[in-house]
């Protein structure tokens, strides 16, 4: 049994990683994409926005909410995280779980976890650090996991 997960993740990719000492290196063990949120909020639309025009009549602008897109994927993403790691907790695969990803995502994340598996989380980071090496990202961390 590894003693830590850590997982790394943005709005649209996850990396799981385990440490099997309490000060040592961290293994990859997945990679988890979210293809809708790498989409541009547009191409998310199954047409085109609609459009409205200024009360006052002076011009028209386009209506949808781009950020509200994003946003809803990036619970989606959190969703299926949260299930990778619930599945993880009740195989016994790990004691505790460190989470480093975008400030939004720590949220999503947290919000989408199980009180059990909640409980886990011994540490977490508001940083966006999936594109670093392994190294990298064990530096980040708490010397002793």
């Amino acid at each position: 049994m590894a003693l830590a997960w850590v997982l790394v993740a943005n709005q649209s990719q996850a990396r799981l990683f385990e440490a099997e000492k309490r000060a040592g290196d961290l293994h990859e063990l997945k990679t988890m994409v979210h293809p809708e949120s790498r989409l541009p909020g547009r191409e998310q639309f199954s047409d085109a926005p609609g459009r409205s025009f200024d009360s006052g009549a002076y011009g028209r602008h386009g209506m949808g909410n781009v950020r509200e897109v994003h946003r809803r994927n990036g619970e989606d993403f959190a969703r299926e995280i949260a299930h990778a790691l619930e599945r993880g907790r009740k195989e016994g695969r790990f004691e505790k779980l460190y989470i480093v990803a975008e400030p939004q995502m720590v949220g999503s994340l947290r919000d989408s976890l199980k009180s059990p598996t909640r409980a886990t989380i011994a540490g977490e980071m508001g940083k966006n650090l999936v594109s670093c090496d392994p190294e990298e990202i064990r530096a980040q961390l708490p010397e002793w996991l």
